[in-house]
């Protein structure tokens, strides 16, 4: 009777999670197993622009579930949830034609924990961060692999970036420095970044720059990428199809390679015609630049006005989770001199290396080997009205703005 009783109560429990996966983003409504969260926006300070109709969502990243509302004109929603651990997010873009910008607003909250024990309504304040919206983006990131079908291993040499102007102006290369966040891999469940505020864990106000500082050369109009244009960065600039039918072909002219015949001469000497990015700054003895093939951070950014010296000078830090060890040590970039960044996971639990200004989410593909890659959103609103160029989703939340290719775009 015992064994019939055990039996009885495990079929319900997973009744019950399989009902709880199928609460995703709707309204739930058993008061016995539920809560209320109140969920009050506030835009930063100096920004008086409406919190009315904002968009919250809550997950919990244990059980998958997810939950939204609707902000009133006070910047307050009320969301009923199922009992469990959650963490708020949300984010607008507001284009304000009199400054000439666009402004992008996200938040995200702390973990919001509720269960039978609890108070049946919990209010939580969700401050936003505020970024301006570049007209250089990342477009896409392949770092995982693909699996080579003559060898039946993972080849990941082909590792590549495309950045994509996103406006409707001429940019300019010129001087645009690409960097990896430290650390390496994104942090565990239940680890954080190294680089936290003192005495706390919230992430601090620059991103911290690691192994190695690329940039593009020229005299500041020597490398014009027009509306709708893109450019593509890789580590081996060369055809890597020879090596695996699957490979991504990176020996093409106009192609750039992050590549220095002193600094990484570890690396595939780049076939003719492939550009060479500058590296302006490098730590460590390593001969060559690696990009994480699990869980990348990657982001772009100005120097600001500085020369390369000044700002190496001005940002050099050492790693506080290295205390001994210069080869972690990194370069702090303040981010507001940030222009956009992506964040990959292998996991939803992994923790986060930049902060909500630059990337309030986070992207992810299946796993190494897949030859998946992470790409920007088309905004079907926004390419509607570009007059044939395509805009991509620009919302500093790779969440929302980044999906997986099966097969990464330049793949064979």
């Amino acid at each position: 009777m015992r064994k019939i009783f055990i039996f009885t109560i495990l079929m319900l429990s997973l009744a019950m999670s399989g009902c709880m996966k199928d609460l995703k983003m709707s309204e739930f409504t058993d008061d016995a197993i539920s809560s209320t969260i109140n969920v009050t926006v506030a835009m930063p300070a100096g920004y008086t622009y409406s919190v009315e109709g904002m968009v919250i969502k809550l997950s919990d990243p244990s059980t998958g579930l997810q939950f939204s509302g609707i902000t009133n004109a006070s910047g307050a929603a009320t969301i009923k949830v199922a009992h469990g651990s959650y963490i708020a997010t949300t984010d607008a873009k507001i284009t304000d034609d009199e400054k000439g910008f666009i402004f992008i607003f996200n938040g995200t909250s702390s973990k919001i924990r509720v269960t039978p024990s609890d108070a049946k309504t919990v209010s939580v304040p969700l401050p936003l961060n505020v970024s301006k919206s570049g007209q250089v983006i990342i477009k896409e990131l392949y770092y995982g692999g693909a699996l080579n079908p003559v060898t039946g291993k993972n080849y990941a040499n082909d590792k590549y970036i495309i950045l994509y102007n996103n406006s409707d102006k001429v940019a300019y290369l010129d001087s645009l420095c690409v960097g990896m966040v430290d650390p390496f891999n994104a942090p565990t469940s239940g680890k954080s970044s190294n680089w936290v505020k003192t005495g706390t864990t919230e992430l601090r106000d620059s991103v911290p720059n690691s192994s190695i500082g690329w940039m593009f050369g020229g005299t500041g109009k020597s490398h014009p990428l027009n509306p709708g244009e893109q450019v593509v960065l890789c580590l081996n600039g060369i055809d890597h199809t020879i090596t695996s039918p699957v490979a991504v072909n990176l020996g093409l002219e106009g192609y750039w390679a992050l590549y220095d015949p002193i600094l990484t001469k570890g690396q595939a000497t780049p076939q003719p015609g492939v550009n060479l990015m500058k590296g302006f700054w490098k730590v460590g003895t390593a001969t060559q630049y690696s990009l994480s093939m699990t869980s990348p951070a990657f982001f772009i950014y100005s120097l600001g006005g500085k020369t390369t010296e000044r700002f190496v000078a001005d940002t050099y830090t050492i790693n506080p989770g290295y205390a001994t060890l210069r080869n972690f040590d990194c370069l702090l970039v303040d981010k507001n001199l940030v222009i956009d960044g992506v964040e990959c996971f292998r996991s939803v639990t992994d923790s986060k290396r930049l902060r909500p200004e630059v990337d309030n989410g986070f992207a992810m593909t299946e796993g190494i080997g897949t030859g998946q890659s992470v790409h920007r959103k088309v905004d079907p609103v926004a390419t509607a009205a570009a007059n044939g160029r395509i805009v991509y989703m620009d919302t500093n939340n790779s969440s929302n703005d980044f999906e997986v290719r099966i097969k990464a775009s330049l793949a064979n």
